[in-house]
């Protein structure tokens, strides 16, 4: 199963509205009922809103957590996932990110996404369960 950065936003911040079923997805990982890969370009992503406000210790720990979170793989950006990145993002007109994150599932062999971003709904590469949709 590969994760989308708002998956990991939603755990990191307890999102009020979708917090509950972020939480319920890394428990399953956290306990090995299904294992999780996730594009290490989410530390970027995650890293800059703490950054920005000069909370280095807060970005620390986003790493740390990210990094030594139990099942949870974090995949350097290659040149396959780059390559596959170019042809799901021509196809399917997505945003540079979206395209790198899900070349990442694929490269990695994950048949599911989860995500709440409903653009990638269009892919077909794998299935893409929006997280909205996830019982907490």
């Amino acid at each position: 199963m590969a994760l989308d950065t708002s998956v990991l936003i939603y755990y990191l911040e307890a999102s009020p509205t979708f917090g509950k079923a972020a939480n319920a997805v890394l428990r399953a990982v956290a306990r090995a009922r299904v294992a999780a890969i996730a594009s290490e370009l989410v530390l970027l992503e995650l890293l800059v809103a703490p950054l920005r406000k000069q909370l280095q210790d807060a970005a620390d720990e986003i790493e740390l957590t990210l990094t030594h979170f139990p099942n949870l793989t974090l995949a350097p950006i290659t040149r396959s996932v780059l390559l596959r990145a170019a042809e799901i993002r021509a196809r399917y007109e997505l945003r540079t990110p979206d395209a790198i994150m899900l070349a990442t599932a694929v490269e990695s062999g994950a048949t599911l996404a989860i995500t709440n971003d409903k653009t990638w709904q269009k892919v077909n590469e794998c299935e893409i369960l929006l997280l909205r949709d996830v019982q907490a």
